[in-house]
């Protein structure tokens, strides 16, 4: 079966081309590797250094696999390990046995087969030509036979009774006879190998062939060094530079590849390159990429729903396309319903959503914690089939880029990806740097949901995702639910105490302020860039925390309030935008009335009383703290929004309804 063997095989399987089996190789040069074996395998034109997988042993140790034979190659890997490429067998069968002879002999008999079925023999010549008989049938040993009347050699010799004729020689001996005439340079006249990728002073991408052998990249996996992807860039994230120990910067980026198949990646493009390439990369375009590592994916710092991501370096390469064609290469979409959100609170992976946007909010911003740096933020209402709405957060340049466009537009259908969802408010959705959101995107699941809206949806009855679900999740040290709550159930006796370290829980409650003692601090002195309190220190101020000085203060709140309802009394712990929002004044307001003369010392009692005996929506955290050997329970007031009458009757109907509905099935 050596005649299986065809030359240019183990190119192709170097560049990709050819991935899995069968092709035939032969062996030779075999000799133990451990436990392994390696050699040498050949196409009869080029060879490359072959690795028996241990399943493979026994056909060596056996004898059935020895120097010469040919094999089948059922499933192997081709690796490039220190610029030199490996091939890795790990499934193979014996299709001959050794006597082959070597691999060029082998390729020689082969097509010296195929062209022997169109030469003279004596079976099929005319009548008036005589084969001459030859030595030995071998195509080495007919260069020795002469045609009648000459001096040459020729591998066929036939004789003519009128005339003599020279068959040509076989094309391979040819070919080996020319090389061995040709002069080859020497190796100072060898032309340099340019280098792969642009220099580094290029000043754009290289254009890659358009007739490139590419893989899917569903295909890629950490064994095959050997690969070529064709992907449109669906996302650059921005540049990261780090050093470490005084070392030199070392500069990293993130894109984001989606394939034909729909199928995304995530890579990491590193140093050099991500220096050479960082401006070049342009969003939406195609390139080819290759000559990277592949690698098990971080699922804690991905939104690619891929188990692997790929590492680009020095040694990687990076080319445009000619064919830009992205029409098929939009990525596969897992649609979550609203009212199904709640089966991935707490996920690590992202979630991709589709819905109306019936309400934009505006443009805000929090404090981080790690650098007290501002965050902007904004909040959108999203509505889908199912009748339920979610609030989206967007966060930072996702806020400032999406919100303008949304507001824009009339109540626009939108799909975000990797979206994290959490329990507050019962159910909630973040979107980040990381998510990609498209405003009425062209396909038959956002046409299918416009229309569902304009014909039905504008005057549909909807419910907060969050409303009904079990509190379960606050048992756990989750968020709660929207489900109400008593004081009374949030007493705990001692051997309910939960441990100091257990994580809080969150409840909704309807209460009432019963007293705001006048006589407490009220508020602290703070630091106005990161809220830590300060001291005075010769008419200015001290931050133990940074360490600095500051020349002014601000107040904020630390208020205890009396809180009943019909079951209970407890203390509960407000801080500055709760209590701003209950008193409707800042902290250094109130101060001017609390420290000023008599009269401001009476409208300070005064507004404290006017606060009282008001029914508030409170949402609290619940948790034990210990405190000189005691353990006690903290309530500290997360929101605390008054009461409104309208809404709170209609969740009292749906309440009685769905009791009625029960009692009746």
């Amino acid at each position: 079966m050596g005649s299986q063997m065809q030359a240019g095989t183990i190119q192709q399987i170097r560049d990709g081309v050819i991935t899995e089996g069968p092709v035939y190789l032969q062996v030779s040069a075999l000799q133990p590797l451990g436990k392994k074996h390696k050699g040498v395998y050949s196409d009869g034109t080029d060879s490359i250094e072959a690795v028996f997988a241990s399943t493979v042993n026994q056909l060596i140790e056996s004898g059935k696999i020895s120097n010469g034979c040919v094999v089948k190659l059922i499933s192997f890997t081709c690796n490039l390990v220190n610029d030199s490429h490996k091939l890795i067998s790990t499934e193979c069968e014996v299709e001959s046995a050794s006597d082959a002879g070597t691999p060029e002999q082998a390729s020689i008999k082969a097509e010296s087969q195929e062209s022997n079925k169109a030469s003279p023999t004596k079976e099929n010549m005319p009548s008036n030509v005589k084969v001459e008989d030859r030595a030995s049938s071998s195509p080495m040993a007919n260069k020795k036979a002469k045609v009648e009347g000459t001096g040459s050699n020729t591998p066929h010799a036939v004789r003519r009774d009128s005339d003599s004729v020279k068959t040509p020689a076989h094309p391979r001996i040819a070919s080996l006879a020319a090389a061995s005439r040709t002069p080859q340079p020497s190796p100072s006249e060898q032309p340099t190998p340019a280098p792969a990728g642009p220099p580094m002073d290029s000043p754009g991408l290289s254009m890659g062939s358009a007739k490139k052998a590419v893989l899917p990249i569903a295909a890629l996996n950490p064994y095959n060094m050997n690969w070529t992807v064709k992907a449109r860039l669906m996302k650059k994230g921005p540049k990261r530079s780090f050093s470490k120990g005084g070392t030199q910067s070392t500069s990293v980026f993130s894109i984001e590849l989606v394939d034909e198949q729909g199928t995304q990646i995530e890579a990491s493009v590193w140093r050099d390159l991500a220096d050479r390439y960082y401006d070049l990369l342009e969003e939406s375009k195609v390139y080819y990429v290759s000559k990277g590592k592949v690698k098990p994916a971080n699922k804690t710092y991905s939104s690619v729903r891929n188990d692997y991501q790929l590492h680009l370096d020095s040694g990687s390469e990076i080319e445009e396309c000619p064919d830009q064609d992205t029409s098929k290469m939009q990525a596969k979409l897992s649609i979550v319903p609203i009212d199904q959100l709640s089966l991935f609170i707490g996920k690590k992976a992202g979630i991709d959503m589709m819905g109306v946007v019936t309400s934009v909010g505006q443009l805000g911003s929090v404090k981080r914690k790690s650098d007290n740096s501002e965050l902007s933020r904004r909040d959108v209402t999203l509505l889908d089939q199912s009748q339920k709405t979610v609030t989206m957060t967007l966060w930072g340049e996702t806020a400032q880029e999406k919100g303008p466009l949304l507001e824009a537009q009339d109540c626009p259908v939108i799909t975000v990806t990797a979206c994290r969802v959490s329990d507050y408010n019962g159910v909630s959705v973040s979107a980040g740097q990381r998510s990609d959101i498209q405003i009425n995107p062209d396909t038959p699941e956002a046409q299918a949901l416009r229309q569902w809206y304009d014909f039905e949806g504008r005057t549909a009855s909807t419910q907060h995702a969050g409303e009904g679900l079990a509190n379960a999740r606050g048992s756990s040290g989750g968020g709660g639910s929207q489900e109400r709550v008593t004081l009374q159930q949030l007493v705990k006796s001692p051997a309910d105490m939960p441990s100091p370290d257990a994580k809080p829980e969150y409840h909704n409650a309807i209460c009432t302020v019963a007293n705001i003692d006048p006589q407490q601090s009220m508020y602290y002195q703070a630091c106005p860039d990161n809220n830590r309190k300060v001291v005075e220190q010769n008419g200015q101020w001290y931050c133990e925390y940074d360490g600095k000085t500051y020349p002014s203060m601000v107040r904020r709140y630390v208020t205890t309030l009396r809180c009943t309802d019909n079951t209970a009394e407890l203390t509960l712990n407000a801080f500055n935008e709760q209590v701003e929002g209950l008193l409707g004044m800042s902290a250094d307001d109130l101060a001017m009335l609390k420290e000023g003369n008599p009269e401001k010392q009476q409208q300070y009692q005064t507004l404290l009383k006017k606060v009282q005996w008001q029914d508030y929506v409170v949402r609290l955290q619940t948790r034990s703290r210990e405190y000189e050997g005691q353990v006690r329970m903290r309530y500290t007031v997360h929101s605390m929004k008054p009461v409104e009458f309208i809404a709170e009757s209609r969740r009292m109907i749906e309440q009685l309804t769905k009791l009625r509905v029960k009692a009746e099935g």
